[in-house]
């Protein structure tokens, strides 16, 4: 099998885009890439000694062509001398590609020649720029892939500059092309043209986090969807309330591989759900957008980008009602699913939220066991929910739920935190504008325990992960101090039978106040919370979970205590401690 490296995908991309102006300066960084292009009939080739004048040349030839124009040159300060031709490209929007390599093997530390810092430049000399790493594996080769077609997509479909840094190759052996390719074609009219890419195939509209629609908008939506009769993949930021609904993480729960899609119609922003059940492993990905900017989840193929209102899009893909069984075959099976008795635990708040929270509430939720464990449970369609993704840290959940109940002050709004982020963002409690339909629930593990909940840290390292990656042990007394020095009504719970007894309340209650309900949980109890959501249908997971039950009853473990070993038996609670002979 040949050894493609990376500059041979940029000039089978280059070709497959149709670019086939190159104006090549001399160098040995670019020398592999000179050569290989030179001996191909589908390029044509111009030889310009002075970058200088080159990228001007590539300007002439771009007028007159209206098509895209490679500038390549070596490392150094070669580069350099695109600038002032590059800023003219810019202002002026016309697609050229300045092509630059650099030596792999050496760095900023390794006092070699030929080396400039590429990591920034000016903004008005490109629209993007992208580093590619050398091809070393597949992971490397998506990436690759995913980053050139941002690049040439952005030159051919948008007019304007970009650069591409890729790393020189001495491999002259090589004229063929790796085929192993794909790129992205982008619509803005026309949009009925693709029914009948669709036929026939299992597809699904995947939509991550989105602003609120209005009615007529997820009218058009459900229509779609309805049409077609296929799945519409939501997380609950999403805020769709329309038909064909599927929650990730329920179908997640079915681990079914053949009911994943071929094609996924993908909008909204980024979605919060880590594990997204593999809906994406097989897919073809179309992007809906509605000005350009392009984005490929998981860095799957995105071979088209359709640009527009998500109206217009929908309104001209929908089609007479097929007999297609797509979303029937997904959703009876969801409907087979049972949630299982649940320990008390971020999943079992969850469960119990979703079903007291009183219609047209507002819910926020913080990232990120908090927005993972809602997303298992339905929510009524009336309740709007909102989680900072966009960035996707653990920062300002508390402010951003008391900004919401400001301006609408007449609304009960909604919070659901672990400790870490909720004492990250304590202060604004205090703030004097805060209003009495502000509703908090924050669960207390005493530490970051997604960590735990995550099979490489607890499989490796266990309790250690507490010690500085879970960050266990801070703010031990809890909250209610702090809560009710800023006027809070302060609930708290250790069992589900306290928690159970009060979340109705909590949920429904005028209390004339604001109110926190803070609730107690510990690791074993989330862990094994967690894997029972997921493990549900499998009999073998299910004797794990057994096996955790059984754990919690009766464990013996090793334990050094001041030098010397001890064999430790926890039964029901009590523990044992037996010195262990030499």
């Amino acid at each position: 099998m040949q050894k493609y490296n990376t500059l041979h995908y940029v000039l089978a991309l280059l070709k497959a885009y149709g670019i086939r102006d190159i104006v090549a300066s001399p160098g040995s960084q670019n020398s592999t890439f000179n050569y290989i292009a030179q001996e191909d009939s589908d390029f044509k080739c111009y030889s310009v000694i002075d970058e200088r004048a080159a990228v001007y040349v590539a300007i002439g030839i771009t007028t007159e062509t209206q098509n895209p124009t490679v500038i390549t040159c070596t490392g150094a300060t070669a580069a350099r001398n695109y600038m002032s031709g590059m800023s003219e490209a810019y202002y002026r929007e016309l697609p050229i590609i300045a092509l630059t390599f650099y030596n792999p093997k050496i760095n900023k530390y390794s006092l070699e020649p030929q080396y400039t810092d590429r990591s920034v430049s000016q903004n008005d000399i490109k629209e993007i720029s992208i580093h590619l790493p050398e091809i070393k594996d597949d992971t490397d080769k998506k990436f690759v892939l995913i980053s050139l077609n941002a690049a040439l997509s952005t030159a051919k479909y948008k007019n304007l500059p970009v650069h591409i840094d890729c790393p020189s190759a001495y491999n002259y052996s090589i004229k063929t092309l790796p085929t192993d390719i794909w790129i992205t074609k982008h619509y803005t009219e026309n949009f009925t043209q693709l029914k009948s890419e669709l036929k026939n195939k299992k597809f699904a509209i995947f939509m991550g986090e989105h602003k609120k629609f209005s009615k007529e908008e997820e009218n058009i939506i459900s229509e779609f969807a309805v049409s077609w009769n296929i799945p519409v993949f939501c997380d609950h930021t999403s805020n769709y309330h329309g038909k064909n609904k599927i929650l990730i993480s329920q179908f997640r729960m079915l681990n079914m591989p053949q009911l994943r899609p071929d094609v996924i119609i993908d909008m909204g922003g980024i979605s919060g759900v880590y594990n997204k059940g593999g809906i994406f492993t097989n897919a073809e990905v179309w992007r809906v957008v509605k000005n350009y900017r392009y984005g490929s989840r998981h860095n799957r193929k995105l071979t088209k980008i359709l640009i527009g209102s998500e109206n217009n899009i929908f309104k001209e893909l929908t089609i007479q009602p097929q007999n297609n069984k797509y979303f029937d075959d997904i959703n009876q099976e969801i409907s087979k699913i049972e949630i299982p008795e649940l320990p008390l635990s971020m999943p079992f708040v969850a469960l119990n939220l979703s079903q007291y929270i009183p219609a047209n509430s507002s819910l926020h939720l913080a990232i990120l066991t908090s927005l993972d464990s809602m997303d298992y449970f339905k929510l009524p369609e009336t309740i709007d929910v909102f989680s900072n993704v966009g960035a996707f840290g653990i920062d300002g959940p508390l402010s951003t739920v008391v900004g919401q109940s400001l301006v609408n002050p007449h609304k009960q709004q909604f919070c659901i935190t672990g400790d870490l982020a909720f004492f990250y963002d304590m202060n604004i409690l205090g703030n004097r504008h805060i209003n009495k339909n502000l509703k908090i629930i924050l669960v207390n593990n005493n530490k970051a325990v997604l960590f735990r909940l995550n099979r490489l840290h607890e499989d490796n390292w266990g309790e250690k992960t507490d010690i500085l990656v879970g960050a266990a042990g801070h703010n031990k007394g809890g909250a209610k101090g702090w809560a009710e020095s800023c006027g809070f009504k302060y609930l708290t719970a250790s069992t589900k039978e306290e928690f159970t007894t009060q979340i109705k309340d909590f949920c429904n209650k005028d209390y004339n106040a604001p109110v926190l309900f803070e609730v107690f949980t510990d690791t074993e109890d989330e862990k094994l919370g967690m894997r029972k959501l997921l493990n549900h249908n499998n009999p073998i997971d299910t004797q794990k979970n057994d096996l955790c039950l059984l754990q919690k009853v009766f464990s013996v473990k090793n334990e050094i205590s001041r030098g010397t070993k001890h064999k430790v038996i926890r039964v029901l609670g009590a523990k044992i401690k037996l010195k262990v002979k030499k």
